[in-house]
C-alpha cells in the first residue's frame, strides 16, 4: 500500500476515533442534563405539593382544592401529577406539555432513564387519606438536549471531514515531493545525474531539495571528470602501445633480425672449413641478446619507474629518454626533495604531471629547451615547475596545444584529487610555458609504514 493512502487511512482512522469518542462524550452529558434537569424538576413539584398542603390547611372542600392543586401541573415540560384515593384509585391527573420535537427512538432508549416517581400522602386531616404521585417524563427535556446533542455531532463530523480533507491535500503536497525525490533516485541509479528538484514548499523538504540538487551537481561533475579521465587514460594506453611498438620495431626487431642471421651463418659454417669463425658469431649474438636486455630494462623502467628505481631517478631517465629521441631539445632537471619524506601517492602524482607536461611540450610546443624542477615549498607543500621556451602564449593568453586539453584536465584532476593546484603561465622572458603545481606533502612516509 502507498505511503499515501497508509497515511490517510491512518489519520481517517484517528478522526473516527475522535468523532466516536466525541459522540460517547455528548451522549453521557445529554443523559447527565436530563438527570438533573427531571430530578430538579421533581424536587420543585414536591415542593408545590407540600405548599399546597399547607394551604389546604383551612379550605371547606378540600377534595376539590386538591384536585385544583393537581390540576396546576397542567402544562409542566417534565413532572406529570396524579392523585391517588384512599383505594390507590386515581381520582385526578394533570396533563403534560405536549412534545415539539421529535426525538429518534434509538436516542429515547439510549437517554431516557426517568428518575424514581415521588409519592405523597395526602395527610389525614383532610380526608380519607390518599396520595399523589409526581411522575418525571423525560420526553420534552430530551428533546431539547436531542437538539443539542445533534448539533454538536454534526459540528465534529463537520470537524472530522474537513481536517480529513486538509490532511489529505497537506500529505498529498507533502508527499508529492517524496515522490519526486524517489524519482529522481530512480534516475540517478540509472547514472542520469541532470535531474533537479524544485525547492519549494516546507523548510525541511526545501533543504533536503537543495541538499539533493548539489548532490547531483556533484556526481555529475564526478561523472564527466571520470569520463574525462577514460579518455585520458586511452590515449595514453593508445600512446604508450604506439611507443612500445615502435621501439620493439626499431631497436629490438633489427636486433632479432641480426641474431637469427648470424645463426643462420654458424649453421653454415658449422661442418666446414671455417668453424674457426664460429665463436666470433657467438659473440656477436651475446652482444646482440645483452643490448636487448638492456633495452627491455629501460621499457620496464619506464612502465614502472618509481617502483624500480625512485622518483629521482625516474626523472632523470624520463630525461635521457627525451634526449635520445629528441636531441635538438636542451633538458635540465633538478630535484632536491627527501623522497623519504612523501608517500608513494604523492610519488606517483609528482611523476605523471612531470611525464604529462613535458610530453605535451615537447609533442606540441617546438622547445629548444626543457626544465624540470622539484622541490619542497616551504615544509608541508612540495613544487613541481616544467618550463619550456616553445610556441608559448598567443593574443588571447595561454595557447591551448592541440590535443593537450585533455591532458591539461587529467593533470589538474589529478593534482586536485591530493588537494593541490595546477597553474599554467608564460614562461621565462615570456617565452614558452611554465606548469606550476603546488602539492601539500602532510601524507608522510610514515603512512606507507604497516603498524
Amino acid at each position: 500500500m502507498p505511503l499515501r493512502v497508509r497515511l490517510i487511512v491512518l489519520v481517517g482512522l484517528v478522526l473516527l476515533l475522535c468523532l466516536g469518542a466525541g459522540s460517547v462524550l455528548v451522549a453521557w452529558h445529554a443523559a447527565s442534563s436530563v438527570q438533573t434537569e427531571l430530578r430538579a424538576a421533581l424536587d420543585v413539584g414536591a415542593n408545590t405539593i407540600h405548599n399546597g398542603f399547607d394551604d389546604l390547611a383551612g379550605s371547606d372542600d378540600r377534595a376539590k382544592e386538591l384536585r385544583h392543586l393537581v390540576a396546576t401541573f397542567n402544562g409542566n415540560r417534565h413532572v406529570h401529577a396524579m392523585l391517588l384515593d384512599a383505594q390507590g384509585r386515581p381520582a385526578a391527573t394533570s396533563r403534560l406539555f405536549a412534545p415539539t420535537q421529535r426525538v429518534p427512538d434509538w436516542f429515547l432508549r439510549l437517554i431516557a432513564d426517568a428518575p424514581t416517581p415521588v409519592r405523597l400522602a395526602v395527610p389525614a386531616v383532610f380526608d380519607d387519606g390518599g396520595a399523589i404521585v409526581l411522575q418525571a417524563d423525560p420526553t420534552n427535556e430530551i428533546g431539547e438536549v436531542w437538539t443539542q446533542s445533534r448539533d454538536a455531532v454534526l459540528v465534529l463530523a463537520g470537524f472530522a471531514v474537513l481536517s480529513g480533507l486538509l490532511m489529505s491535500a497537506v500529505l498529498g503536497r507533502a508527499l508529492r515531493s517524496l515522490e519526486n525525490l524517489s524519482t529522481a533516485f530512480d534516475h540517478i541509479g540509472r547514472g542520469d545525474y541532470n535531474g533537479s528538484l524544485p525547492a519549494h514548499g516546507p523548510p525541511e523538504l526545501t533543504r533536503l531539495a537543495n541538499g539533493f540538487n548539489v548532490m547531483t551537481e556533484r556526481l555529475a561533475t564526478v561523472a564527466a571528470q571520470n569520463h574525462r579521465l577514460n579518455e585520458r587514460l586511452l590515449t595514453l594506453q593508445a600512446e604508450e602501445r604506439a611507443d612500445l611498438a615502435r621501439d620493439l620495431h626499431d631497436e629490438i626487431g633489427p636486433m632479432l633480425f641480426a641474431v637469427d642471421m648470424t645463426a643462420a651463418a654458424i649453421e653454415r659454417l658449422a661442418g666446414g672449413d671455417r668453424e674457426t669463425e664460429i665463436p666470433r658469431h657467438v659473440q656477436a649474438i651475446h652482444d646482440s641478446v645483452g643490448r636487448m636486455q638492456r633495452h627491455i630494462r629501460l621499457i620496464l623502467g619506464r612502465l614502472r619507474p618509481l617502483q624500480a628505481i625512485g622518483l629521482n631517478a625516474a626523472i632523470d631517465r624520463l630525461a635521457t629518454f627525451w634526449r635520445g629521441r629528441r636531441p635538438d631539445i636542451a633538458f635540465g632537471t633538478a630535484v632536491s626533495i627527501e623522497e623519504d619524506r612523501i608517500c608513494s601517492d604523492l610519488k606517483e602524482t609528482i611523476y605523471r604531471v612531470v611525464q604529462e607536461a613535458t610530453s605535451n611540450a615537447i609533442r606540441h610546443g617546438r622547445p629548444t629547451r626543457l626544465d624540470i624542477a622539484i622541490a619542497h615549498d616551504g615544509i608541508d607543500a612540495i613544487c613541481v615547475e616544467v618550463t619550456d621556451d616553445g610556441i608559448g602564449m598567443s593574443a588571447h593568453g595561454v595557447t591551448v596545444r592541440g590535443s593537450t586539453r585533455l591532458g591539461l584536465i587529467g593533470m589538474r584532476e589529478r593534482v586536485m584529487a591530493m588537494a593541490g593546484s595546477l597553474v599554467i603561465r608564460p614562461g621565462h622572458d615570456g617565452r614558452g610555458l611554465s606548469l606550476i603545481a603546488r602539492l601539500p606533502c602532510e601524507h608522510s612516509q610514515h603512512a606507507d609504514v604497516p603498524e
